[in-house]
């Protein structure tokens, strides 16, 4: 399933080449093609063994669905696997006309191309069929019986994507080196902390309340996938896996975020692990605050955000991390990041993580245009 000759393979625009979800095997084999890619410091048999590590994680368990595109004439588990890509079904929130609705979307990602049948047509065949069927895979259960927005984050750049509908959205980023540093009165934030201060019912319920309100000033469509612990220990698996095979004698990372208690801001992160120390780096998944509403409370947001990311430096020294990134950031971080680092910029990337989302929402009377709130790292997949 993996080789075949190039002179027998259909051309892209063959009525013989299909879409389907791959077997067991046909998603080992994809992984392992794919593997020269990503699967960074791991070997073969440890990258295998964390992609079916996270399989079985809450946010991806039946969740997950690995796609190959095939020649229908080829029986299954033998099959020539030309291109190959996964989609996450995710829980988000759609704000419209006055009203907040709880809905199903996909993630897209490992989008992969083999390079030796590049040219053909593939890729573009296989996501001219996957924006087809996302609008309705897994999606029975939805009042509309389908999505009406799915994501992804292109490494290529902004304009293929765009061909089948996933529009690039604001993909900016700041990064402060990592760097030991002193007690900053920053409070460790453990996954139980997150639990409980980024993700308990009131936080949810703020964010229902805002893009309520929001909905009701603004006839575009808003909407957010879900910050969930689910998205948040999703990422954390993925780190701790690293971890344990990359430093068996360290403790794995129990560190997963920081907060400022009285003015009432946190974050939490994930370290991603590259081949290099250089490419080791502490993303910065989510942040969570009130928005001031005076002069004093400003300043106190912006100095407790110094605060954490002084906390971050501090996280990404200890596990050798070159530097803390995060994504999109407001006013205020910018504003916290200026006392932290002045010579900080914002970096607007072009070719790689482009956030990208294809709205379909117009066909349901949701119109034309759509906000994404919460274009966050947390959302990455």
């Amino acid at each position: 399933m993996i080789a075949a000759e190039p002179r027998t393979l259909p051309e892209g625009e063959s009525p013989d080449l299909i879409l389907v979800p791959a077997t067991a095997s046909e998603r080992i084999a994809s992984i392992k093609l794919n593997s020269g890619e990503w699967k960074g410091p791991l070997d073969l048999e440890s990258y295998i063994a964390r992609e079916n590590h996270l399989l079985t994680h809450r946010l991806t368990r039946d969740a997950l669905t690995c796609w190959v595109l095939v020649d229908r004439r080829e029986p299954e588990d033998s099959r020539t696997i030309l291109s190959a890509c996964e989609s996450y079904r995710k829980p988000a929130l759609l704000a419209h006309h006055g009203q907040v609705e709880k809905v199903s979307t996909h993630g897209v990602g490992s989008v992969f191309s083999r390079p030796e049948f590049r040219g053909k047509g593939y890729a573009r065949r296989m996501m001219e069929e996957l924006s087809t069927k996302l609008e309705t895979w897994e999606m029975e259960e939805e009042k509309r019986g389908k999505s009406v927005f799915t994501v992804l984050f292109s490494d290529i750049g902004k304009k293929f994507y765009a061909q089948f509908g996933w529009r690039p959205f604001p993909s900016s980023h700041m990064s402060l080196r990592a760097e030991a540093g002193v007690d900053t009165g920053a409070r460790e934030l453990f996954a139980e902390d997150v639990q409980k201060d980024l993700c308990s019912e009131k936080v949810m319920g703020k964010l229902h309340d805002q893009m309520l309100a929001a909905s009701q000033k603004s006839p575009v469509a808003k909407i957010a996938i879900v910050p969930d612990f689910d998205h948040f220990s999703w990422h954390w698996a993925r780190e701790e896996f690293y971890a344990e095979n990359l430093f068996p004698e360290r403790s794995p990372p129990v560190v997963k975020g920081a907060g400022v208690d009285k003015a009432g801001v946190y974050c939490t992160w994930n370290r991603v692990f590259g081949e290099t120390p250089e490419e080791n780096l502490l993303y910065i998944l989510r942040w969570v605050y009130e928005e001031p509403s005076s002069p004093v409370d400003e300043q106190t947001t912006i100095q407790a955000m110094a605060a954490i990311l002084r906390r971050a430096q501090h996280e990404a020294h200890e596990w050798n991390m070159s530097k803390v990134v995060f994504w999109n950031p407001t006013p205020l971080l910018q504003k916290a990041v200026a006392l932290v680092d002045p010579t900080s910029e914002i970096v607007h990337r072009e070719n790689d993580s482009v956030a990208s989302l294809r709205w379909t929402g117009e066909a349901e009377g949701l119109g034309e245009g759509v906000e994404w709130w919460l274009n966050e790292k947390y959302a990455w997949c």
